[in-house]
């Protein structure tokens, strides 16, 4: 059918302006999409430069040193700009990582804030407790019908706030440290530009947290340093030689008397600090070390603007090829004079004259306070993060401390011997623990010079004994360190057997022997005598007071043993003392252990020292455990080749790190070659822990990492640790070290009664380095308020305090206790004074036990320890 020419001719022309226009519409549709894209990326650059404008201004208040709480704010108000009608808020986790606290409110009521405070986190927790503890984003539309806010929706919803999203705060480790929080006041979906500000607001906060946290860290590092230069009276210095100009610490600045000078002194100036006297020989003493490349030691004076003279000690050496020279500085004044005083006090004491000693006797407090500063905040430091440089320093301080105290620990104890007014204090201790404390209390010196250390404590001794552990000791310690001193190489080794049993009363024999020098026949007669040394020359090798075996040989005779010495010169010596003592009531004679799951296991043990192998074999076979023995890494590898070719295996090895040739750790590594590490537990036992040593264990498979000489239920322990360990079903077994062996003791809570601030920070970071809670009052009377609010386990306490001093807080507690009927507290006094029967007033006032200052860290755990395990059961 066809239609007329002009309804056709009219047909196209419609359909031609149909079409025209579809195309004109489609066109302008294009365009106006194309300008809609636009101006969004427009608006999306404008976002990303506001958002880059407001990481900038963070980044310029963290620059000027402003605080979180002000970045915090600054961040809010920004996002709260860029977003339009919302309010933000910003909560940071606490160090529990259970609760959120106040960071910042943004433009939200105080009340609010202050009503969330302390939000504890979980799934269900509005939106804020929600992503902190998920670690995602959450998003609220509606407040009022989202079950995440059941429990407090009328709260949130009385302040106007609808809806809610908030997203976690992270550092660069993905490690939540907060929200950051956007709220409307209706109902709500996140449009993707505010859910983009609110993920930008997280990001900034996160990266303004981190940043100012590791600039506070960065502080409190400078303040301990400055604490430890003031507490120890020391400085650093290095001198420019191209310049010749020289930068001090602040420490040192204060030792000169500089204090708000110049931290920076021309050569003149440094010079001029300087004694006239002893200018010469200092400047001569540096030169020479620069030109030789080599590093000094020096004494001398220094006078301070006021016109006071000091004594400094210094010690240093040249770096960058001779470029500069670096050294530390020591105030020794008081030792300088307490030395002259010591020996008037010495010469004194040969003439018995008892006035003298027990006036050195009384110096104590005032030498040990200051001591007790010197050498704990020295402690202290040594155990943050240092660079080599400061740890070789702060050691040299620790060094000189240590010595300086055995000398008055040495004068002060041959003092209340010849006052007559040393007494013995017997108490039920375990023997074995007690000499393997000892030995690891001297194992870094040994290591130092390259020897080996070695406890063998025969299997019939029992283990559980009453005598004095802490005078036992002091004996060993002198001997061990005696044997120390005179030995260049070889091995140290301490020796405990039983001489008779009658009834309960025992001779225990002790002897310490080693591979030194010797001493010739003709000096054996008077190195017992006072004062008396092997080598009394002024050009003397080694040091040391002459009193240490005079107080040993007094100690023994106090003890109802003696004794006596064996030694060839060039050979070595041994010296053997003897001892009663009595096997404990409660325990009787040690029973034997013989695990059950030990039996018939056998054991490579490869150790280059025959003793230390043989000492190790007769504790595995006490056991029925099967030692196998090898003295070096070949004859290791020979014993591993022998168990593939019988079809057998060992179970456990036992490996000495400081081998010759092949030392223990390359051992290891080629152990794969004989059987899977998996299926064969390796202990390493070395003299002294290396850094980086954990590393490798860790990366090697290795089972436990145990200091040298172990004594024997620490190795028990260690064993049964490890062969549980490595279970099927324990999928990544933890490297047992000395510290895991630790973690069972049981959890105590101390009170510390003391006035002294340095000593408080000592104490309490002792005691929280191993796992006890501690609570401090300033003096008598808040320790017997806080014993009224709680209980402790134990108090230390000091003996001088204001208002309320030791003895008189110590009577009221045990007055209150037969009163009330309460048990007994136990109370361990710490002071400073170390006078003739200063210990026996203590005990006498109504405490349990005595710590003298300045303490070491083992002898305040060993006596907490043995005072807790003994009122355990009351």
């Amino acid at each position: 059918m066809f239609l007329p020419t002009s309804q056709s001719t009219w047909l196209e022309l419609t359909t031609g302006a149909i079409l025209l226009a579809t195309i004109g519409f489609a066109v302008g549709w294009w365009q106006t999409r194309r300008l809609a894209e636009s101006l969004k990326s427009q608006e999306e650059l404008e976002k990303s430069s506001r958002v880059l404008e407001e990481e900038r201004r963070v980044l310029e208040l963290i620059a000027r040193g402003a605080s979180l709480e002000e970045v915090l704010d600054a961040l809010t108000a920004a996002i709260e700009r860029m977003a339009d009608n919302c309010f933000c808020t910003i909560l940071l986790l606490g160090e529990d990582r259970r609760h959120l606290h106040g960071g910042s409110g943004g433009s939200l009521p105080a009340a609010y804030m202050q009503a969330i405070e302390g939000l504890e986190i979980g799934p269900e927790v509005g939106a804020c407790g929600s992503a902190a503890f998920s670690n995602e984003t959450t998003i609220v539309e509606d407040i009022a019908t989202d079950h995440r806010f059941a429990s407090a929706k009328d709260f949130v919803m009385s302040f106007g706030l609808r809806a809610c999203w908030s997203v976690p705060i992270r550092d660069s480790k993905k490690n939540v440290l907060g929200t950051f929080a956007m709220y409307h006041q209706h109902p709500a979906k996140p449009r993707p530009r505010d859910l983009r500000l609110v993920e930008a607001g997280a990001h900034l906060a996160g990266n303004a947290i981190e940043r100012l946290s590791a600039e506070q860290r960065l502080r409190e590092d400078a303040q301990r340093f400055d604490l430890a230069e003031k507490a120890a009276a020391f400085g650093v210095w290095q001198i420019a030689i191209p310049t010749g100009t020289v930068t001090i610490s602040a420490g040192f600045a204060a030792l000169a008397g500089l204090v708000g000078q110049p931290l920076q002194l021309s050569a003149r100036q440094w010079w001029e600090l300087a004694h006239p006297d002893d200018r010469a020989a200092a400047k001569e003493v540096i030169d020479h070390a620069i030109s030789a490349g080599e590093g000094f030691q020096t004494e001398y004076r220094v006078v301070l603007p006021n016109g006071a003279i000091r004594w400094l000690r210094s010690q240093g050496g040249p770096e960058l090829q001779g470029k500069r020279i670096t050294g530390a500085s020591i105030d020794i004044t008081e030792g300088k004079e307490m030395l002259i005083r010591l020996e008037q006090a010495r010469a004194a004491a040969d003439s018995a004259n008892r006035a003298k000693s027990e006036f050195l006797a009384n110096m104590s407090h005032e030498i040990r306070t200051p001591m007790n500063g010197i050498i704990g905040m020295t402690e202290l430091t040594l155990d943050t993060e240092l660079d080599t440089t400061q740890r070789e320093y702060l050691t040299m301080v620790k060094t000189e401390a240590d010595s300086l105290l055995s000398l008055i620990n040495d004068i002060l104890d041959f003092s209340k011997i010849e006052a007559g007014k040393f007494d013995l204090d017997p108490i039920a201790f375990k023997l074995r623990a007690s000499m393997a404390e000892t030995v690891k209390l001297l194992a870094m010196r040994v290591e130092q010079k390259g020897l080996e250390l070695l406890c063998d404590i025969d299997a019939d001794v029992p283990d559980e004994i009453v005598g004095d552990p802490t005078r036992l000791r002091q004996i060993i310690v002198n001997l061990i360190g005696n044997a120390i001193k005179f030995t260049e190489q070889g091995e140290i080794g301490l020796e405990v057997g039983m001489e008779s049993q009658q009834g309960d009363e025992l001779k225990l024999s002790f002897s310490v022997r080693d591979t030194g020098i010797g001493i010739a026949r003709e000096k054996q007669k008077i190195i017992f005598q006072a004062f008396s040394q092997a080598d009394s020359s002024t050009s003397r090798k080694f040091g040391g007071t002459g009193l240490g075996l005079t107080i040993s040989l007094r100690l023994v005779e106090m003890m109802g043993g003696r004794i006596w010495l064996d030694s060839e010169q060039g050979k070595g010596s041994c010296f053997h003392f003897t001892l009663k003592a009595y096997i404990a009531a409660a325990t009787g004679p040690r029973e034997k252990v013989e695990p059950q799951a030990l039996q018939g296991l056998a054991v490579l043990v490869v150790d280059d020292n025959r003793t230390n192998r043989l000492i190790l074999a007769k504790m595995l076979e006490h056991w029925k455990m099967r030692p196998v023995l090898a003295a070096s890494a070949a004859e290791a590898e020979e014993r591993m080749q022998e168990a593939n070719k019988a079809g057998s295996r060992f179970a456990l090895a036992l490996v000495d790190v400081q081998m010759p040739n092949v030392d223990g750790f390359s051992l290891v590594e080629h152990f794969g070659k004989y059987t899977n590490l998996r299926d064969i537990a390796v202990m390493m036992l070395t003299s002294a822990g290396q850094r980086g040593d954990a590393a490798r264990c860790k990366k090697l498979g290795i089972a436990a990492y145990l200091i040298k000489p172990v004594a024997q239920g620490d190795l028990l322990d260690a064993i049964l640790t490890v062969l549980k360990e490595r279970e099927p079903e324990i999928a990544a077994p933890r490297l047992v070290t000395r510290h895991t062996l630790r973690e069972g003791r049981r959890a105590l809570r101390i009170l510390l009664a003391e006035d002294n601030a340095v000593n408080q920070l000592l104490a309490v970071r002792t005691l929280e380095k191993q796992g006890y809670t501690v609570a401090v009052a300033h003096d008598g009377e808040e320790a017997l308020s806080a014993l009224e609010r709680e209980n402790f386990d134990v108090v230390l306490m000091d003996v001088q305090m204001p208002k309320m001093d030791g003895f008189e807080a110590t009577a009221a507690i045990r007055n209150r206790e037969k009163a009330t009927g309460r048990p007994h507290q136990a109370i361990i006094a710490m002071t400073a004074h170390a006078i003739a029967g200063d210990r026996e007033h203590c005990l006498k006032a109504g405490m349990d036990g005595y710590v003298s200052k300045p303490f070491r860290t083992a002898d305040l755990l060993r006596e907490i320890e043995a005072l807790t395990r003994s009122t355990a059961s009351i």
